[in-house]
């Protein structure tokens, strides 16, 4: 861990943000505040799977891919906020029971 508070890879993109003087970094959240990392972290430990969040040959407003070991469970909007930072638009509960709903299939 880089501190006390935030994974490395948190910091470091921080400390980028500041050398080229830009806003504040803040990860990928929910529409309802919920940090994305936080939410597929648990879901990946309580269902034993890779869960990813991606976009190929995209542009700004596409829809990304929300993966489970690599295969397609649905799609999901994302934008960036006013100081630059992802937000996806699904609450942290849409996106739970979107992963459940894709595992019982």
């Amino acid at each position: 861990m880089a501190d006390d508070t935030h994974p490395d890879w948190w910091t470091t993109n921080q400390n980028i943000r500041e050398e080229f003087s830009l806003p504040e970094y803040d990860p990928p959240k929910f529409s309802d505040g919920c940090y994305t990392h936080t939410v597929i972290s648990r879901l990946e430990q309580e269902h034993d799977c890779n869960i990813s969040l991606l976009g190929i040959d995209t542009r700004y407003g596409d829809d990304w891919e929300v993966r489970i070991d690599g295969i397609t469970a649905g799609l999901i909007g994302r934008y960036r906020n006013d100081k630059g930072n992802t937000i996806y638009e699904m609450t942290s509960s849409e996106f739970c029971q979107l992963i459940a709903a894709s595992l019982k299939d």
